[in-house]
């Protein structure tokens, strides 16, 4: 006798990021890092969550709503499997001409 299951599809979200940083991450997991993370919603609800992986919060922003982080490579790299991560990239200075 044959028996069929229902499977239920679920849609898994990874967030945006660089082969080269993912690399770089990868690579040194106990290399402390600096990082922009986008996020599908506001900053601020997501704090205790990113400080939850043992990272430091530097800043939030609400216009693009992101978090500014500081920690761990291998803390970055699991947060960056949250449903709720865009994106994650390197915090770097910006200049203007």
């Amino acid at each position: 006798m044959l028996r069929y299951s229902r499977v239920k599809k679920v849609k898994v979200s990874v967030a945006s990021i660089s082969q080269e940083l993912r690399a770089k991450l990868e690579q040194n997991a106990n290399a402390t890092v600096r990082l922009i993370v986008r996020l599908k919603d506001d900053p601020g609800s997501r704090v205790a969550a990113v400080q939850a992986h043992g990272l430091t919060v530097r800043h939030t922003y609400s216009l693009i709503s992101a978090i500014a982080t500081e920690g761990s490579a291998s803390a970055s790299l699991a947060l960056a499997q949250e449903p709720w991560v865009v994106s994650v990239e390197e915090d770097s200075a910006v200049h203007t001409l």
